[in-house]
């Protein structure tokens, strides 16, 4: 009995995973929202082209912050508009199917060249992302179905009923694997960085509003230990998304917690295009059975009835579909010229000439750049609260009612950068009368400090308070009672002797 060798296995199983034919779903539901959703930041930098990417500018080439010096030309400024708008035109017609080959090639081919030109700027970790997903949707099958070159093929051939084309899987493979390097990456960088796993690297990015406005992490960012459990949840799922996304049985689930992942990035750290991207780009991972049961769930609810694709029928027949597109991209960027000059956002057409900065004086010059504003005490504690319960070194409970027997735990959060700092505690009862203190150092590289009272039956049930003070300051005051019975305190025999 004779048994084929295992690497026999091996390549059938790679040639079944990168070569069966599909419909390309996948690929034409990516190559629809991608595009867009790599234009949205393009666009709006559209009035600056003049200033970023052109020879009036200050362009810093993503190559001159590894000092290789410029090595992309750097065009004048009708020439870079005329460019940039030519991207804009070719990835909106790529996404409607429109040539879409040349649309994907030369519109990817200017995206990554106008990324590279501002490295500051315009190139981010989306936009590398964007790019690599771009170059391989211009070299799949993408166009095939739900595109303007289907229908006019369909035109052509006379054929509106033709069976949907089936075409092999390694580019929709090559932009999947891609996912599952870029989390693995992800993760391997953050098991790296101790702030992330402790929760204050997120908590001060949702602070911030380096992005945009983000209410909700504001509001999370005052609970560490959601943020914590957040940081080991969101690893593990980064580690396990390549064993588990080509599972069909983990699959949906998968990308459900990744989809969920990036809308909770929008909401708390005000990423915008960064989600849009992601999202667009998992679109990929759409097979025909999904496309089958979202058929039949939007006909189960008639949502589809009455609805019918438009056609170009009555395009007239002489008009060669290359040449069009062609020709409406040398209008897109003609318009874009003369649009950009009757906007003149920098005065060239105005009768006192080209806008120039104004030189301040000097003494506010040197005001602005020596001043140092002193930082207030209050200014170096982020947030103090009590509880009885700490995880990872986190509060992880907050309580205002206590009882004899437990212990009040009272932590400090604290900003960075601070000096080595003397931290004092104090608890007071309701008149205000401090009972006891607590202090000890906290050094520059701590976070954060906890201080600790056992309630015994030195006091009595009532309100009381802990006091933090820094710098002899008063800097924040929590508010608690003490509730039940005094336990009577009981003494040995041996304490009175024999």
């Amino acid at each position: 009995m004779s048994h084929s060798p295992p690497t026999s296995h091996v390549k059938a199983g790679l040639n079944h995973f990168f070569f069966d034919e599909q419909v390309p779903f996948g690929a034409a539901l990516t190559r629809i929202f991608l595009p867009l959703a790599a234009l949205l930041p393009m666009l709006m930098r559209f009035p600056r082209v003049r200033e970023l990417y052109s020879t009036d500018g200050i362009s810093l080439q993503m190559f001159e912050l590894f000092g290789e010096g410029p090595v992309l030309p750097v065009l004048d400024p009708t020439p870079a508009i005329m460019l940039y708008s030519v991207m804009v035109f070719c990835l909106l017609s790529g996404s409607a199917g429109w040539n879409t080959r040349w649309s994907l090639g030369i519109g990817t081919s200017l995206y990554i060249y106008f990324n590279l030109l501002d490295g500051i700027g315009t190139m981010t970790k989306y936009s590398v992302i964007a790019s690599h997903l771009l170059v391989l949707l211009t070299l799949s099958p993408c166009g095939r179905i739900w595109s303007v070159d289907d229908t006019l093929r369909r035109r052509r051939q006379n054929d509106s009923a033709a069976a949907l084309p089936r075409t092999p899987l390694w580019s929709v493979r090559c932009m999947q694997i891609l996912f599952a390097f870029v989390y693995f990456g992800a993760a391997v960088t953050k098991i790296q960085t101790a702030a992330f796993f402790s929760g204050e690297q997120m908590r001060y990015w949702m602070l911030s509003n380096w992005n945009y406005e983000n209410p909700v992490g504001e509001v999370m960012s005052m609970w560490p230990p959601v943020l914590l459990v957040s940081a080991y949840i969101t690893c593990i799922w980064e580690i396990l998304f390549a064993a588990l996304v080509w599972n069909p049985r983990f699959r949906l689930a998968v990308l459900g917690i990744g989809a969920i992942f990036h809308l909770m990035t929008w909401l708390t750290l005000g990423l915008y295009i960064f989600p849009a991207i992601c999202i667009a780009g998992y679109l990929c991972f759409v097979t025909p059975e999904d496309v089958i049961h979202v058929r039949r769930w939007l006909q189960n609810r008639s949502f589809t009835s009455g609805w019918s694709w438009p056609t170009l029928s009555a395009t007239p027949r002489w008009i060669p579909a290359g040449a069009a597109w062609g020709v409406a991209g040398c209008l897109f960027a003609l318009v874009a010229v003369e649009a950009e000059v009757q906007n003149d956002l920098y005065g060239l057409n105005s009768a006192e000439g080209r806008y120039t900065l104004k030189e301040i004086d000097s003494e506010t010059a040197v005001h602005r750049i020596r001043s140092e504003a002193p930082l207030r005490e209050k200014d170096k504690v982020f947030s103090f609260h009590l509880g009885s319960t700490v995880v990872g070194g986190q509060l992880a409970s907050r309580r205002t009612e206590f009882e004899f027997g437990e212990v009040v735990l009272a932590e400090c959060n604290l900003n960075p950068p601070h000096e080595d700092m003397w931290i004092q505690c104090n608890l007071n009862d309701n008149e205000d009368h401090t009972i006891e203190s607590y202090g000890q150092f906290v050094t520059r590289e701590m976070m954060r400090t906890h201080f600790s009272y056992h309630i015994g039956n030195r006091i009595v049930p009532g309100d009381y308070a802990l006091v933090l003070k820094s710098a002899g300051q008063e800097i924040a005051r929590r508010d608690f009672r003490i509730s039940g019975e005094v336990p009577q305190m009981v003494v040995s025999p041996e304490v009175y002797g024999n």
